[in-house]
């Protein structure tokens, strides 16, 4: 079910009329043995009900603010009363989280052949951790930040697995967005029209520091709109989660920096837009790259009042630290960089 089809079987749905009873319509495309309803209670609190086998163990979760998971015995319309695993919604604002999870359960439940328990724990291990991301979404130029790290995660580090994973920061705390004891890495992505060297903004002087040990790499991507184009934040995210299906604590981790960076699998604005990749460079970054950091004011150190430093970058000026254009130009770089994480 598509999430317009999953919020018009909610819309419609009319409330009952007593407190403790509740009404539903099942959701399409599902086995006839793994029923799931979409319903809603006298309250109009929306509900996802997933009928499980008597002899299931429970499951429950309230610790996830505005979702209620409890299992208990329903009776939905004319069936007769079963035993259910009952998501809630207490907050009309993640209405549309919700149907997002409802979409993943069913979707779930149709692919996978495996004990619903264990589908239900994932889907609420998926989600967990994107519950509380605002609902406004990223803006544009955050989208566009985090599809340049998740780019350079895949195709320059790749396959990710758990330790590949830890090494992508994800926090404005970090130096660099990628940090392990061989190399650190910032990323820098720009839209532009033609394929010349971009222009980035480095936006403090830590941005460009040396790391605390290793060799610190300037990685560039640039990119341009293009509506022909499949390549969007929200496809690089679902490749990403399929790379890792059966790496649950490396999946885990990678939602949770997802949404530690602001990212929703609801937000179709800024995840969803097409992009052409027109390059990507590596560079490494030493004493003689064209920088500003805190040593370049010299014993001094920056002026007094000075409280924020911010400048662009030509990279037309820095071909003499290219280091790459290609994933595969570095491969024996990083594998030596890999050794220790």
């Amino acid at each position: 079910m598509t999430l317009e089809e999953l919020e018009s079987s909610w819309a419609t749905l009319q409330p009952p009329g007593t407190p403790d009873a509740i009404n539903g319509r099942r959701a399409t495309g599902l086995p006839a043995d793994r029923p799931v309803y979409l319903a809603v209670d006298s309250r109009r609190r929306r509900h996802i009900l997933v009928m499980i086998p008597d002899e299931t163990a429970s499951v429950n979760e309230r610790q996830t603010r505005s979702l209620e998971v409890t299992t208990a015995r329903f009776k939905v319309g004319s069936n007769p009363e079963a035993l259910y695993v009952d998501f809630v919604c207490t907050d009309s604002a993640q209405h549309a989280t919700f149907s997002a999870i409802a979409q993943d359960i069913i979707r779930s439940f149709r692919q996978s052949p495996g004990p619903l328990r264990d589908l239900i724990l994932s889907a609420l291990a998926r989600w967990r951790a994107f519950w509380s991301v605002k609902s406004t979404g990223m803006n544009r130029e955050e989208a566009l930040g985090l599809f340049g790290e998740l780019w350079f995660l895949r195709r320059w580090l790749g396959p990710v697995d758990a330790a590949v994973m830890k090494r992508w920061q994800a926090t404005e705390a970090a130096r660099h967005d990628f940090q392990w004891c061989a190399a650190s890495v910032e990323v820098k992505t720009a839209t532009s029209q033609s394929a010349g060297a971009p222009v980035h903004r480095i936006g403090s002087l830590e941005q460009l520091a040396n790391p605390e040990q290793g060799v610190l790499y300037l990685f560039s991507l640039q990119v341009c709109d293009d509506a022909l184009a499949s390549n969007t934040l929200q496809n690089l995210v679902n490749t990403l989660t399929s790379d890792l299906q059966d790496d649950f604590p490396a999946l885990s981790e990678f939602n949770d920096k997802l949404a530690a960076r602001g990212y929703s699998p609801t937000d179709c604005q800024s995840a969803t837009r097409s992009l052409r990749i027109l390059g990507e460079r590596l560079y490494r970054v030493d004493t003689t790259f064209p920088r500003i950091v805190r040593e370049t004011f010299g014993p001094k150190g920056v002026p007094r009042g000075v409280i924020a430093i911010s400048y662009e970058l030509d990279l037309a000026a820095c071909d003499n630290w290219l280091t790459a254009k290609r994933p595969e130009d570095a491969v024996a770089l990083f594998a030596k960089s890999s050794q220790k994480t």
